[in-house]
């Protein structure tokens, strides 16, 4: 069951130990792996709050530099002057269970241009929450349903993620 999670809107770290869990798992049983990397030049990246509930399992959409239009994916942009900020990206999204999550905290971020950035990013995913969620949900339900061969295959696999994320000590 796909349900819109009644949780507060907000960015999160996930444990790099069960991102790392994660790829094993996917590479393990597809050979590659489609979970995103959370550190990049010592910077680590942060995922979207829940976007999805399934199976009361929370799913997380990580934000991304990524800056072409594309579907299944979501262009941030800056409310004053519409600028591209980064995106969300819905086929890459996971599941995670709430003790691997960190929320982060804008006001510890290293610069104030970063601090900046990430507060308009939070702004818009709040201001788009259904917007957000209503692609997540078409997503999910595209990639498991095998129509779409390229889409899966550029995809996380979420229903082994899902066992993953159960399984997870």
């Amino acid at each position: 069951m796909i349900t819109e999670p009644n949780t507060r809107t907000d960015f999160f770290y996930v444990d790099n130990d069960y991102i790392e869990y994660l790829k094993r798992i996917e590479t393990e049983n597809r050979g590659y792996t489609c979970v995103p990397n959370v550190y990049y030049w010592n910077t680590q990246k942060f995922v979207f709050g829940a976007v999805l509930m399934i199976n009361e399992i929370s799913y997380f959409v990580p934000v991304s530099s990524y800056s072409r239009a594309q579907q299944d994916l979501i262009l941030l942009r800056d409310k004053k002057d519409n600028k591209v900020l980064g995106s969300i990206r819905f086929n890459y999204m996971i599941p995670v269970s709430a003790r691997c999550l960190h929320r982060l905290n804008i006001a510890d971020l290293p610069t104030v241009q970063n601090r900046a950035h990430a507060s308009k990013e939070l702004a818009f995913c709040r201001r788009n929450r259904d917007k957000i969620y209503k692609a997540a949900k078409n997503t999910y339900l595209r990639v498991i349903s095998g129509k779409y061969p390229e889409l899966t295959k550029h995809s996380c696999d979420f229903k082994l993620l899902e066992k993953a994320c159960s399984n997870y000590k």
